[in-house]
């Protein structure tokens, strides 16, 4: 059933990537790319207005209108940010206490929030990769990520992979590397493109949750480090990297230490490296080498 539902949501995002158009569709092209009937199409339209967006139909096509009609005597459309920061500014200082100050708040953050979501949320190409990972997960097929920039080593290069789970932005999809055979996460916007193979994956044994480490990497933690924080550094970090709070000690009230593994190095070295002075490395050998190769790199 939780499958099926985010089927559903899933159409609903591609359908408003494809209604976002100058031109507009006709409802049998819309039903017949969301592999659905008409009657589907125009019960997902009386959805989206209900939430707020405005479908207007053209010589027989549909498309999404982001901005509604205006005029001097009656101005409405779509707040702009700045408008909108000021607004919300402005209704908070009017009262100490009121529910239509509340009110009004809430809304105008809910439609910012909603717009801001919309254009970073259903950007058509990333729309596609998502239907398209969900469906390979679904099926249990591997997947070629093409031409997959990664940060890590800088390299930009093919990958396949057998899909796990989408995190719950939907901003990665966690799944098993087959050329590493571990599990990883990948990044929707870092792919160039993608190809559903029809290879069944044959590493189900494998597959398991992606475990958050410290400073943005994932992975099985594999570096042991020791660091002597300046009060600054330790305030940043606890601030920064909330999951680091347990790792920490304070000693005579002025010595501050963070004593963990991490996955990976080039996190914690930012850190590092972002505040010169404030830190110093007390244990950790592989931590130590990677600075030293970072800081030969620099050019002023």
């Amino acid at each position: 059933m939780a499958k099926v539902e985010q089927q559903k949501i899933l159409r609903v995002f591609k359908l408003i990537n494809l209604l976002r158009t100058r031109v507009g569709k006709n409802v049998h092209r819309l039903a017949e790319t969301l592999e659905t009937d008409t009657r589907t199409i125009y019960r997902y339209f009386k959805l989206l207005e209900e939430v707020g967006f405005r479908i207007e139909k053209e010589h027989g096509k549909f498309k999404i209108v982001d901005m509604v009609e205006t005029s001097s005597q009656n101005l409405v459309g779509t707040f702009t940010e700045e408008e909108t920061k000021f607004l919300a500014q402005a209704i908070s200082k009017a009262g100490k206490k009121s529910r239509l100050k509340d009110s009004l708040l809430e809304k105008v953050n809910a439609r910012t929030e909603f717009q801001q979501s919309i254009e970073s949320l259903f950007n058509a190409k990333l729309g596609l990769f998502v239907d398209e990972l969900a469906d390979a997960l679904k099926k249990g097929l591997q997947v070629e990520l093409q031409d997959y920039y990664s940060l890590h080593t800088d390299s930009v290069r093919d990958r396949v992979i057998e899909p796990v789970a989408f995190t719950k932005d939907y901003d990665y999809i966690q799944a098993f590397d087959v050329e590493s055979k571990s599990m990883k996460k990948f990044k929707l916007e870092r792919i160039s493109d993608l190809k559903v193979t029809n290879k069944k994956q044959v590493y189900g044994s494998l597959h398991a949750e992606v475990n958050e480490s410290m400073f943005g990497y994932s992975g099985q933690a594999k570096y042991k480090v020791k660091l002597k924080l300046s009060h600054k550094a330790y305030q940043l970090l606890i601030e920064g990297f909330p999951e680091s709070k347990p790792y920490t000690t304070i000693k005579n009230r002025k010595h501050y230490y963070l004593e963990t593994e991490v996955a990976e190095l080039p996190g914690v070295g930012r850190f590092i490296l972002g505040l010169p002075g404030e830190i110093h490395v007390e244990e950790g050998k592989e931590l130590l080498e990677y600075l030293k190769e970072q800081k030969e790199k620099f050019t002023f």
